[in-house]
């Protein structure tokens, strides 16, 4: 096993440039999206880097990586703290990338269900939308230019592990457009001021659903591809939900339908 003490070496400047661009290579932290990683069919693990006080803890946690043949390397825990992103870091690290990059290496023949996250500024809000949206069985989530990244480690722990389980791609409003043509996708918006209600939609026929940023909604550029305008009903006194909320509910609302139809 790789040993690590200064925060000189190579690797660790590596993983600092990484951290900061996210495009190429991702890096995150912590037990559970490790784990979880470790069954996705979209993410590859290139090496894994742990501290010696979680050698001691977690043997047979990282026999697993070790059975896999995923280079497992230690750090001090200075690094350790130094590289991590959390106030307790748990001493585990990943560098891993996407098997996905972009919309050209999806392989879903014939899509059903797909979301756009437009220009979603909030990392928290952005792994809360991609988290719901796996569960609620969407096939991709496309991200327009403007959106923050989804795969910063607020997203990341955001999601829940949900992003290794769904094709999350950062896209153009023209390949989006390109794409909803391609597929006759009944393309629904949301929108404050739509008249007409999420429940009065209809969901059970090939969708894609765009949210848009938590001030300004779906940008005007994204508006001017043919689509629906659509709204949840509330009788709150607040204007509105935050955007992960809504997504939750009208992700929700889909799932409801398309049930009730299946035999």
């Amino acid at each position: 096993m790789k040993w690590i003490q200064s925060p000189d070496n190579p690797l660790i400047k590596e993983i600092k440039k990484i951290k900061k661009s996210l495009e190429d290579k991702i890096f995150f932290e912590g037990v559970h999206l490790l784990e979880t990683s470790l069954i996705s069919d979209y993410v590859h693990i290139e090496k894994v880097l742990v501290t010696e006080e979680f050698i001691k803890k977690q043997k047979k946690f990282l026999k697993i990586f070790q059975d896999k043949k995923i280079p497992v390397i230690t750090i001090s825990e200075k690094i350790g703290k130094t590289i991590s992103d959390t106030v307790t870091p748990q001493g585990v690290f990943a560098v891993a990338e996407f098997k996905i990059k972009n919309i050209n290496d999806l392989s879903i023949k014939n899509p059903n269900f797909i979301i756009i996250a437009d220009k979603i500024q909030d990392p928290g809000n952005l792994g809360t939308i991609i988290r719901a949206a796996e569960a609620f069985g969407v096939e991709a989530v496309l991200i327009t230019p403007g959106t923050c990244n989804p795969f910063s480690s607020k997203a990341l722990r955001a999601s829940a592990g949900s992003i290794f389980f769904i094709p999350v791609i950062k896209t153009t409003v023209r390949e989006i457009e390109e794409f909803v043509l391609k597929y006759g996708l009944n393309l629904v918006i949301t929108d404050l001021m739509a008249k007409g209600y999420s429940f009065n939609m209809d969901f059970t026929k090939p969708l894609a659903i765009a949210f848009g940023n938590e001030s300004q909604g779906v940008s005007q550029e994204l508006k001017k591809i043919k689509n629906t305008l659509c709204r949840i009903p509330h009788i709150g006194k607040i204007e509105s939900l935050n955007v992960a909320m809504a997504a939750t509910a009208i992700l929700y609302e889909v799932l409801r339908q398309r049930f009730l139809k299946s035999p």
